[in-house]
C-alpha cells in the first residue's frame, strides 16, 4: 500500500511526515466507504437492510424492526445479492463483510 499525500509546503522531519501521513490514513475507512458505495450502488435502505439481516434475523424478523413489510425485505435482498453477485444470504453478508461495506 502506497500514500502519496502532497503538501504545500516541505516537511521539517520524519515525525512531521509520519504525522501527516498517518492523518491521511486515518480517513481511509471513510473514502474506502465511499469509493465502495458508489461502485456497487447501495442504498442506504439496502445498507440498513443488511445489517439487520447480518444480525441473523429473519426476514418478518427484520421487517419489523425496520417498519417494513417482508415483501420489502426481500426485494431490497434480491437488489443486494445481484448487486454484490453474491447467489444468498450469506454470501452477500460475507462478501459486503470483506468489502467493507458493512
Amino acid at each position: 500500500f502506497e500514500c502519496f499525500v502532497f503538501c504545500q509546503r516541505q516537511l521539517a522531519n520524519k515525525a512531521e511526515a509520519a504525522s501527516v501521513a498517518w492523518a491521511a490514513l486515518s480517513v481511509w475507512p471513510l473514502i474506502k466507504e465511499e469509493i465502495l458505495a458508489g461502485y456497487f450502488d447501495i442504498s442506504a435502505r439496502e445498507r440498513q437492510v443488511l445489517a439487520v439481516i447480518a444480525e441473523g434475523l429473519t426476514t418478518r424478523d427484520a421487517a419489523k424492526r425496520i417498519g417494513c413489510t417482508e415483501r420489502t425485505i426481500n426485494f431490497h435482498l434480491t437488489n443486494l445479492m445481484a448487486k454484490l453477485k453474491a447467489d444468498n444470504r450469506p454470501a452477500a453478508i460475507q462478501r459486503a463483510c470483506a468489502l467493507g461495506i458493512l
